[in-house]
């Protein structure tokens, strides 16, 4: 287990590290980090299972680098140290998201061994609980609201960096006649499907989540024009190679056409923020409707006038 101690005192480290020594030699391997900075730095790699953070680092303090760990989306555990107790700054650090609060001079093996468990299984309760929160609970992808904070950090990321990326917006064709025909649940099995599928054939950095309904995105990070609508023509590809195959309640087989219409638009070629983005891919989502279903359609080449099937 990998244990990061930033402190600006050598002599604390050392105790620190005999302290873990004392717990179990060979499963806690202590890492010091000897400045602000050089802590910080080490904290936003998230390698380590926990960090100890003291509160005094020079002209900084420890709640400067949790809040800064914090904003920058670190999830790994973090414990704030201090030389002497002071009830404002525990109350403080639990605020700021410090998963404990330990007081140098008060602690022996014990105390940190169960800091550090409670710590982790913190941790873990938490990421567990943020994936609820983030997953739409039918197909496992993103949830909408994910989906709109992911495209924002993604094009302010695009902005700042001078780099493309893309948006597809995705709609299964004649969705309603699935349910219809063969019942919600079949519905449910063909959106279960069709994530499964593009969690098979997008790049581990590529976003996809489940807009609304029959409606799924994906964000396309560092996508050049023409590569999103290559890889939307290929995803297209992949849902009408074969039929979606069930059994319904009463045991017999069924197949069943399954096919996708898409949108591609891109930053900055389309639009200058996520909200004109998604409006652009969907723009151009309903006029691969218009023109007859599963197909992709780039946003520059709508028609003028395209009407917005149903």
């Amino acid at each position: 287990m990998r244990v990061l101690l930033v402190d600006d005192d050598e002599e604390d480290f050392l105790l620190t590290r005999d302290l873990f020594r004392q717990i179990d030699a060979g499963r806690y391997v202590v890492e010091w980090a000897a400045s602000y900075d050089e802590g910080l730095a080490a904290v936003s790699r998230q390698e380590h299972d926990v960090c100890l953070i003291d509160y005094r680092l020079g002209p900084a303090n420890g709640l400067d680098l949790l809040r800064e760990a914090i904003r920058r989306g670190v999830h790994t555990p973090l414990i704030l140290l201090t030389g002497q107790g002071d009830h404002e700054v525990d109350v403080q650090a639990m605020k700021e998201g410090a998963a404990d609060y330990l007081i140098k001079g008060r602690v022996d093996a014990p105390l940190l061994e169960r800091s550090v468990r409670y710590a982790i299984e913190r941790a873990r309760t938490l990421a567990a609980l943020r994936e609820l929160a983030i997953r739409d609970e039918l197909t496992g992808l993103y949830n909408r609201r994910e989906m709109c904070r992911l495209l924002k950090e993604e094009v302010a990321r695009c902005w700042r960096y001078a780099e493309p990326m893309a948006l597809v917006m995705i709609d299964i064709d004649h969705f309603k006649a699935v349910n219809d025909t063969f019942g919600h649940q079949a519905g449910d099995e063909v959106l279960r499907w069709i994530a499964r599928l593009l969690r098979q054939n997008l790049r581990s950095v590529d976003q996809p989540a489940r807009y609304g309904g029959e409606e799924l995105a994906v964000i396309l990070p560092e996508m050049t024009d023409p590569h999103a609508l290559e890889m939307a023509e290929r995803l297209r590809q992949v849902v009408a190679a074969e039929p979606f195959r069930f059994v319904t309640p009463a045991g017999g087989p069924v197949e069943i056409p399954i096919t996708i219409s898409l949108g591609v638009a891109y930053l900055p070629d389309d639009a200058d923020s996520d909200d004109g983005l998604i409006a652009a891919a969907d723009a151009a989502l309903y006029e691969a409707k218009r023109r007859g279903r599963n197909q992709a359609v780039r946003y520059r080449e709508l028609r003028i006038g395209g009407s917005r099937p149903s």
